[in-house]
């Protein structure tokens, strides 16, 4: 969950701060540095902390948005922004609960997870090798880069479920797939005329590597 919005941010936010084509005053206003916020928060505390910082972000957003205008690809990554403050930052909604106490949990498997997750998709693609020679054959690069880009995203999140589910338990599990839902991060990299494929290689690894698949209500 977290990990995904951070990485579409942090990247964001290197685009942007770049790309300084309006005003005196540069893009990177927008996020200052938060110091020790800049960590994954490990408490409700820590959670509402970023929380405050990402509504402030947004609203220095907006109005920069205003005065400058954004292109496809900033818009995007505003309306990630904002939808996850929206699906993460509303203090006494069920999901906002849920989220802060699970909290300390889903920062271990943030810091600490990466390693095994990366060993998990280099096996899941190598298992799915023939597959993808196939499809190699039928499309071409454009179509192979969206392929690829999908797949690797769809692995990633669904080891990132496992590993909630098996160390925080069903109720993070839950919260963890509703963000990402309602984040839009995992049909942002599948296009709907390669979820079909993507899903029948999620099958294969369920059944040839004994993988839960996690993911794959995310991609209907």
């Amino acid at each position: 969950m977290w990990y995904f919005v951070l990485i579409v941010f942090g990247f964001w936010n290197g685009v942007l701060a770049a790309d300084d084509k309006c005003s005196g005053e540069p893009i990177h206003q927008c996020f200052p540095d938060r110091g020790d916020a800049d960590d994954i928060p490990g408490s409700a505390e820590e959670l509402r902390q970023l929380c405050f910082y990402l509504r402030n972000t947004m609203r220095c957003l907006e109005g920069l948005k205003e005065d400058c205008g954004f292109n496809k690809h900033d818009q995007q990554g505003m309306d990630l922004v904002g939808d996850f403050v929206g699906a993460t930052c509303q203090e006494g909604s069920r999901l906002h609960t849920q989220i802060a106490d699970n909290m300390a949990c889903l920062k271990e498997v943030i810091e600490h997870d990466g390693e095994f997750c990366g060993s998990v998709i280099r096996n899941s693609m190598s298992a799915l090798k023939d597959h993808l020679e196939d499809k190699e054959s039928s499309k071409n690069e454009e179509e192979l880069d969206t392929l690829y880009d999908c797949l690797f995203t769809a692995l990633q999140a669904n080891c990132f479920l496992a590993q909630v589910t098996n160390k925080c338990g069903n109720e993070a599990k839950g919260a963890s797939l509703e963000v990402i839902d309602r984040t839009g991060i995992l049909k942002d990299e599948c296009p709907a005329s390669m979820r079909v494929e993507i899903e029948e290689m999620l099958e294969i690894l369920a059944m040839g590597m004994q993988e839960d698949i996690y993911v794959k209500d995310l991609l209907n």
